[in-house]
């Protein structure tokens, strides 16, 4: 396959997930584990990009972007970064390190992108007013596709004009370099969870993230079986919820027919 092909079809797999990602109500198919098996399946190397796919989920499941404020873009990262390991024939450890810096030039990317698009908001308002609806559909699928054909085309030019050079930069890192990347590689999804630990931390279910540790730590369960006993705590903990309201309704109910029965008595003895 030659780096040309190999660029394009980066580009058309990236246009397809984190485009349709927005197109079809935020299906999530810009997450890395999806990005990964496409852009993998499409350059031949499927193993690769569901093991680097399923490694950059860890790594970026803390990463969230809440309307304008983006910090990072974790398809873009992805997509170069299973790309460049791919077509190299580098260390994959070397693709998870340099998937955050990625990331991050891609979230800068879409910042720059956004406003761009938002030049477009007064001919929106323009139709709005008018009543055109017609215009209203092809503006928005318009700007859709001028968005994501923006990041497309630079996919396919970094992938394009870097898959040989990061070859050759890979290939001349002295072997201590390589070895930290490795640990460092090792680190970062740690990080990815750190991160998402922090947003739903809550004392009352510390007790489960202790529990968890103490399974995969000390007890050496799989993570399936750390899973299957995490649903099976939800469970309980809803069902247990789910008594105690009906406990709470039925004794309000309880109390108010009570307090309509006093008043009842009240007014037949005044």
């Amino acid at each position: 396959m030659t780096t040309l092909t190999a660029a394009l079809l980066c580009a058309i797999a990236y246009f397809i997930c984190f485009g349709g990602n927005w197109l079809l109500a935020q299906n999530m198919a810009d997450q890395p584990i999806v990005v990964g098996a496409l852009v993998g399946l499409l350059l031949g190397d499927l193993q690769t990009g569901l093991i680097l796919g399923a490694a950059l989920q860890a790594l970026f499941i803390g990463a969230v972007n809440v309307g304008g404020a983006v910090s990072l873009n974790p398809s873009f990262g992805t997509t170069l970064a299973i790309a460049f390991a791919i077509l190299s024939g580098g260390d994959q450890k070397f693709a998870l390190a340099i998937a955050v810096p990625l990331g991050l030039l891609g979230g800068l990317l879409e910042i720059g992108v956004n406003i761009l698009c938002s030049g477009f908001g007064g001919a929106f308002d323009k139709a709005a007013a008018a009543g055109d609806e017609k215009r209203i559909v092809f503006l928005h699928y318009g700007v859709w596709f001028l968005k994501y054909i923006i990041f497309s085309v630079v996919i396919f030019v970094s992938v394009l004009a870097g898959a040989t050079p990061v070859s050759n930069f890979v290939n001349s890192l002295p072997e201590f370099i390589t070895n930290g990347l490795g640990v460092v590689a090792g680190l970062l999804p740690a990080v990815g969870f750190a991160m998402l630990l922090k947003m739903v931390w809550s004392n009352k279910l510390a007790v489960y993230y202790l529990l968890g540790f103490v399974c995969v730590a000390y007890l050496k369960l799989p993570l399936i079986a750390v899973a299957t006993l995490g649903i099976i705590a939800a469970v309980i903990q809803v069902s247990i919820d789910q008594d105690f309201l009906k406990m709470k309704n039925s004794g309000v109910a309880t109390a108010a027919t009570g307090d309509s029965a006093e008043m009842e008595e009240e007014d037949f003895l005044a």
